[in-house]
């Protein structure tokens, strides 16, 4: 599909994600609440964010050129009901950040930002308030966010914290931390994942549009000290075992842990792909996966 239809194409094909959760979030119940950011970037809500005790700001996955669908609000929907069940309210404010070949890199890194700021600052809600999550390219978003507090990039807009103050946590599913398609795991596994080759690199040189790479646009280039006291609580990381990308994320972790023993958790699904417990919702899987479960698991224990 990806090698038929261009990155145009497919996004004619697929809804945006917020025409998607207009139609949704009423199905269960919920009226739909959008927020239009300063650069008219806009972002929804799921939950209360005014009674919710954490804020999870959500950058969906796509390669940074294909939007997000049902399957993303189904699943974080999931974590959210199990959370309240363990009366831990949270409220997902979901980012819908500019789409390459409309805005290449950093714009995504800039508006994945803004709407933190929005949280720190029009929600007024501390740091220690905030979790970052995403998918795949929303999960390198993640990352990219985290770098910036750590270590301002001239080129991107800095994202202050108070002092002392800590993001919540990060929560993520696959990211994507290199561009590389030479990983051993993209030949292993490139007929087992929903990723291949070539995806990889038709999107990431659309997204870079020519621009140097660096750590702000994959982590795995970081050396291990860059993640040196970080400011985010509690970190967990989900990959698939059969998965394309298995081999450049075991390195990333491998990276943090080192610096950071105690406060990162990585769990490998078996025999899973990428992002499963997202796109197994796609194929009406009834059985949750260990990704998912591991997911929920530490979210309540770490809230």
């Amino acid at each position: 599909m990806v090698k038929r239809l261009s990155t145009l194409q497919l996004q004619y094909v697929g809804e945006p994600l917020s025409k998607i959760y207009e139609k949704w979030y009423p199905s269960i119940g919920g009226k739909p609440e959008f927020v239009t950011l300063k650069s008219g970037c806009k972002a929804f809500w799921m939950g209360d964010y005014k009674t919710a005790k954490y804020i999870v700001v959500y950058y969906h996955g796509g390669g940074f050129s294909l939007d997000g669908d049902d399957t993303h609000l189904k699943f974080w929907h999931s974590v959210q009901t199990d959370l309240n069940d363990s009366n831990i309210p949270v409220a997902f404010l979901f980012l819908e950040y500019t789409l390459v070949p409309h805005a290449t890199y950093p714009t995504q890194i800039i508006e994945a930002i803004e709407a933190v700021e929005y949280v720190l600052t029009g929600l007024k809600r501390p740091a220690s308030d905030i979790i970052l999550a995403g998918d795949s390219a929303g999960g390198n978003m993640c990352l990219a966010v985290l770098s910036q507090i750590m270590h301002p990039s001239s080129q991107i807009p800095e994202l202050k914290l108070a002092e002392g103050d800590k993001l919540k946590a990060l929560v993520l599913v696959a990211p994507w931390v290199s561009f590389r398609t030479d990983w051993p795991s993209v030949k292993l596994n490139g007929y087992k994942d929903l990723l291949d080759d070539y995806a990889g690199q038709k999107w990431s040189q659309d997204y870079l549009a020519g621009k140097e790479t660096s750590p702000y646009a994959e982590a795995v280039l970081a050396p291990a000290d860059w993640w040196k006291d970080p400011k985010v609580e509690q970190l967990i990381a989900i990959a698939g075992a059969d998965e394309v990308l298995i081999d450049p994320i075991n390195a990333w972790v491998e990276k943090y842990k080192s610096v950071n023993p105690d406060t990162i958790t990585y769990v490998v699904g078996t025999h899973e792909t990428h992002i499963e417990p997202i796109i197994q919702l796609r194929f009406g899987n009834a059985p949750e996966t260990e990704t998912g479960k591991a997911i929920k698991a530490w979210m309540k224990a770490k809230l």
